[in-house]
């Protein structure tokens, strides 16, 4: 009875004490490194371990500063700058310390207005704060250099090429990238314009390794524009919280390079182009968390051969898309497990006023072309189109689903074949508000159409009469 009460009493002495508390081994501090300007902050946090590198919980941490002239800091790991420097902000836990490195540099600097002989900004001086419209002009380049950090006030845009020939250059490194952000307290999607290239934009402009975030409040450009006949890198970039689109291009507008990027959380398209510099469009992009993740191109006339690639997304067809040029001859291949969608009463076709390709072969990747309607229907869009035009040897519908078109009149089909000799076999056409496949003229063999391809649910039939 004796021992019984003894290890009730050792139990209750633990209930009332609790378990014993982890030891610190280790304190990890975060950013490794920070930077600031003078009189402003920079947050750090302070995550302690213990020998097994498990989380050690409710731990009251000592912040320092190796140099109170450079920088302060409070309880919280929130550091102040006081002046141009460098030093060490520590936070500390009995005899365990962390430690992270603080950059203190001369700014903020101000910047606004036209710019009309070259200059270059320096992560040094940052922040540098957008105060005003930047327009680059008079044959200038604005380059910005690794590192920096530009914020930008509402309503603000960055732009060269609207008045005169003008280029911006903002190349960063994997780990030195530029930032280019809201200058508002609490961000949020469109506190500012963008970064633009107009017309007279120098083709030399390049954005590279930077974060572009909150712009997008105008609705029609998005946060990162190009318009006229104008070709700009952009490669491994992220762009981030647009009230609108993510990247748009109008007119001739087109990329020499666009590679890399990640686009996400904007409300819109993350991507947005003409027809015919669809091509111009580079792999390993990511668009994710947006309104509509697709690439949207609006209508026009292909004239140069290329190669639709596969980002992951649909591409959705905001209008006619035809390929031809008697001049060029262009073919456009669309990349194994792309998916093609159509608005209403739009059609994709080659030949028809001109020579042209068109090669979709899903034969590693089936492709699909069907209606951007939530709740698709037969007759949604009108159809795929092979006419007289048509190069024989570079129009191939091979492993590809067909579905939800033929709306354009009783001679219309999913697809069109008019004195044209596609390739077409081991599709799946269906759902059309008409015939699967309307020939007329010059064709491929009926019997071979029905016989190398799967129809199902066409109104008027599988392939015309």
């Amino acid at each position: 009875m004796k021992k019984r009460i003894a290890l009730i009493a050792v139990m209750a002495v633990i209930f009332f004490l609790g378990c014993p508390k982890s030891e610190v081994a280790t304190i990890d501090v975060t950013p490794a490194t920070g930077t600031t300007g003078i009189g402003l902050t920079a947050q750090f946090t302070a995550t302690a371990h213990d020998a097994d590198g498990n989380v050690v919980d409710d731990v009251d941490f000592t912040w320092t500063s190796s140099s109170t002239a450079t920088a302060t800091v409070d309880t919280n790991g929130l550091a102040t700058g006081v002046a141009a420097g460098s030093c060490t902000i520590t936070a500390a836990s009995g005899d365990i310390e962390g430690a992270a490195a603080l950059v203190v540099t001369s700014g903020p600097t101000h910047h606004g207005g036209d710019i009309d002989a070259d200059e270059t900004w320096y992560p040094s001086a940052n922040p540098h704060i957008i105060d005003d419209d930047i327009n680059v002009q008079n044959n200038a380049t604005l380059t910005i250099m690794p590192g920096c950090i530009v914020k930008v006030q509402p309503s603000t845009e960055i732009y060269a090429g609207y008045y005169g020939a003008g280029s911006i250059i903002a190349d960063g490194k994997a780990d030195t990238t530029i930032l280019f952000t809201s200058n508002v307290a609490s961000p949020s999607p469109g506190d500012w314009i963008g970064i633009g290239l107009y017309q007279y934009a120098m083709n030399t402009s390049s954005f590279s390794y930077c974060t572009i975030e909150y712009a997008g409040s105008n609705v029609y450009h998005g946060s990162f524009w190009v318009e006229g006949v104008t070709f700009a890198k952009f490669n491994h970039n992220t762009l981030r919280q647009s009230s609108s689109d993510g990247v748009c291009l109008y007119s001739d507008a087109g990329f020499q390079s666009f590679a890399n990027n990640t686009v996400t959380g904007c409300n819109g398209y993350p991507l947005h182009l003409n027809a015919e510099f669809v091509r111009t469009i580079g792999a390993v992009n990511t668009f994710t968390s947006n309104t509509t993740n697709a690439v949207y191109v609006t209508s026009g006339t292909v004239h140069t051969s290329g190669t639709w690639v596969n980002n992951g997304v649909p591409y959705v067809l905001g209008g006619d898309v035809n390929i031809g040029d008697n001049n060029t001859s262009p073919v456009i291949t669309i990349a194994p497990g792309n998916i093609i969608k159509f608005q209403p009463d739009i059609e994709f076709y080659t030949g028809y006023y001109a020579a042209g390709g068109l090669i979709a072969d899903g034969s590693t990747g089936r492709i699909i072309f069907t209606s951007n309607v939530a709740s698709p229907s037969p007759g949604d869009y009108y159809h795929v189109g092979f006419y007289q035009y048509s190069i024989g040897a570079s129009c191939k519908l091979i492993n590809c689903n067909v579905l939800y078109g033929g709306g354009f009149s009783t001679n219309d089909g999913n697809v069109v074949i008019e004195d044209a000799l596609p390739d077409v076999r081991g599709d799946s056409i269906g759902y059309s508000a008409t015939w699967g496949i309307y020939i007329y003229g010059n064709h491929p063999d009926r019997d071979s159409l029905l016989a190398h391809n799967t129809f199902f649910s066409n109104d008027s039939g599988p392939v015309s009469p």
